[in-house]
């Protein structure tokens, strides 16, 4: 059978629907078409019972102020059964990679297996990091009904990172503002919670040593505002020395700059949700603001050139309207978007690493 394409099906949806249904927007999603608006008599199952004999199923989705999401579709709108092997294998090779690089740090010997005990402290603090950000994106995104897969880790055999991170995908249309916002703070809320404290451990536990004891090829992390405020606090006034970082203050350290870099208020990215929730359409002149900064911020260090490509690449500056762009942020969540952009400055860092010559 030759499928309908999105156009017809719309054309037809839009005129059945009409005595059931007051539309207020619609797009295609193939195979089928998406409806938002109220329902007039009878509510769902009227339209339920009106398509089936035409070939359609329906699913409908409430949304706030008595509008519902409705989607139509010539195939059943079952939900997919969620495939796991690849977020199981991604992140055992990332505990592996991981491992490695913790091995590498503590001056293991990766060919020796007994060694790689040595960077269990290192895996286990980023993997902890990254895990509960990805999971709160997960359940924020549960809690709204908006389809979501589980996290997919980026193993790198890298020796000081092992991971670039770790992405879930979003798979249905997000409703409001509101669930934007919850769905792209949740994360980050969740990883800093859980990076603030290690990296406190972590400093403990590191040495302070004289900036004269680093030689050629020793990397240099920068330090972001509250990196400097909590080595201050474990290790009091450092005056002119330094401080090597023991793995565990390195996994905080990196789960605070993944943090800030997610946190860059432009497209798809984290903070761009978050800036989409709180200025709406505004937000896109944020957004180019940001992506200008990296320009100037790119002759500091040129990993900013690298983000810069990658965003026009692959995330681009405008973020997507939801499907009700309406709905009012409550004044609590207003509160946890500055909180979160408070928290996007507290962890960036201008020169993030740097290795002398």
């Amino acid at each position: 059978m030759t499928p309908r394409p999105v156009e017809v099906i719309l054309r037809n949806v839009l005129e059945e629907v009409e005595p059931f249904f007051e539309v207020e927007k619609f797009y295609g999603r193939p195979p089928g078409v998406v409806l938002v608006g109220k329902f007039k008599a009878g509510g769902h199952d009227a339209v339920a019972r009106h398509f089936e004999p035409l070939g359609y199923y329906t699913k409908a989705t409430p949304l706030a102020g008595e509008r519902w999401l409705v989607e139509v579709s010539p195939r059943r709108l079952e939900r997919p059964r969620r495939r796991i092997l690849v977020n199981v294998l991604l992140f055992v090779a990332t505990i592996g990679t991981t491992l490695g690089a913790g091995t590498w740090q503590r001056g293991g010997n990766l060919l020796r297996p007994e060694d790689w005990l040595l960077g269990v402290p290192f895996s286990a603090s980023i993997m902890a990091i990254l895990l509960c950000h990805e999971m709160a994106h997960f359940f924020a995104s549960m809690r709204h009904r908006v389809r979501a897969t589980l996290p997919y880790f980026l193993p790198v055999p890298h020796p000081l990172l092992g991971t670039f991170g770790a992405v879930i995908k979003i798979e249905s249309p997000i409703p409001d503002r509101r669930a934007l916002l919850d769905i792209g703070a949740a994360g980050p809320l969740a990883g800093f919670l859980v990076a603030v404290p290690l990296t406190v451990i972590g400093l403990h536990y590191s040495a302070v040593v004289s900036p004269g004891a680093a030689g050629a090829g020793t990397v240099i992390f920068g330090d972001s505002l509250i990196f400097k405020f909590l080595t201050y606090v474990v290790k009091g006034p450092l005056g002119s020395m330094d401080v090597s970082l023991h793995p565990l203050a390195l996994a905080g350290w990196i789960g605070l700059w993944v943090t800030s870099v997610n946190l860059l208020p432009i497209g798809q990215l984290d903070g761009g949700h978050v800036s989409y929730a709180l200025f709406g359409k505004y937000s896109v002149w944020v957004a180019r603001a940001a992506f200008l900064a990296l320009i100037p911020l790119g002759f500091v260090w040129t990993g900013w050139f690298f983000w810069a490509f990658l965003i026009i690449l692959f995330v681009r500056l405008r973020h997507p309207p939801p499907i009700d762009d309406a709905v009012p942020l409550t004044p609590l969540r207003r509160l946890v978007a500055w909180v979160v952009f408070a928290i996007a400055v507290l962890t960036f860092i201008p020169a993030p690493i740097n290795i002398l010559s």
